[in-house]
């Protein structure tokens, strides 16, 4: 898929937006640059900073099929986060690159529902080691008392009053037709920060931007607390998107 990715910008000649740190473009089902009338697929480049413009790969109304991120906006090299989707939508693994190799934890996603399965450690490429997490879970697992999960201020009425003021339904949905429950996965840590938002289960491009945008912008939540601490937390937050 590397060479697909500058294939596709060194011969785009269909830019459907364009500004200085973000583009978006649009393929026919041969991933060749067409009109949006004729679209099917939808790819949106935009700068995370410096050295890292990240590559989302859409269905053109419908979910993720892959997110990689690369060194420089022409997709040259691989270099930070990759995840991939299933045809549903849903993540179904992830991984570390550093400078196109693969580089840290890669992780797979197996069973109904899709759950975190087995963990394979890279180093420069090569594969070092491979972990069952399930039952890795199954071993280390050690109850504490005091235990609390992370929270939005004000537990589920809070959240329903933030939705509320906050949500709203994008206009290229609408016109879509499109609906569907997005999952957003992000870390909330010690402090109550929101950290690392991402995608979990995808719907359509502009309800999943929708979506991160609503959890960016939650502000604090109240941290996971465990054995007299502040712990951080995993958070899989559902963001329903309706159409009346």
């Amino acid at each position: 898929m590397k060479c697909l990715t500058l294939i596709l910008l060194t011969t785009l000649s269909i830019n459907v937006k364009a500004q200085e740190n973000e583009a978006f473009y649009v393929f026919d089902a041969n991933w060749k640059p067409t009109k949006i009338e004729t679209a099917h697929f939808l790819l949106h480049t935009h700068k995370v900073n410096d050295t890292c413009w990240q590559f989302d790969f859409y269905n053109f109304l419908g979910p993720l099929i892959k997110m990689e991120q690369y060194r420089d906006k022409d997709g040259t090299e691989i270099n930070g986060v990759s995840r991939h989707y299933n045809v549903d939508g849903y993540i179904d693994s992830t991984g570390q690159f550093s400078r196109g190799m693969r580089n840290g934890e890669f992780i797979k996603l197996a069973g109904d529902p899709l759950k975190s399965k087995w963990k394979y450690m890279y180093k420069d490429d090569s594969l070092m080691e491979v972990t069952d997490l399930e039952k890795q879970k199954k071993d280390s697992v050690k109850p504490y008392g005091d235990e609390k999960e992370s929270d939005y201020p004000g537990g589920l009425k809070g959240w329903q009053r933030y939705m509320l003021k906050n949500l709203k339904y994008p206009e290229r949905a609408m016109n879509g037709n499109v609906q569907g429950q997005v999952r957003v996965n992000f870390v909330v840590d010690k402090s109550g920060n929101v950290v690392d938002p991402y995608i979990d289960a995808s719907v359509e491009y502009s309800l999943d931007e929708e979506a991160l945008r609503i959890i960016k912008n939650s502000g604090k939540w109240e941290p996971a607390f465990q054995n007299a601490h502040n712990v951080k937390s995993y958070k899989l937050q559902p963001i329903n998107f309706r159409l009346q």
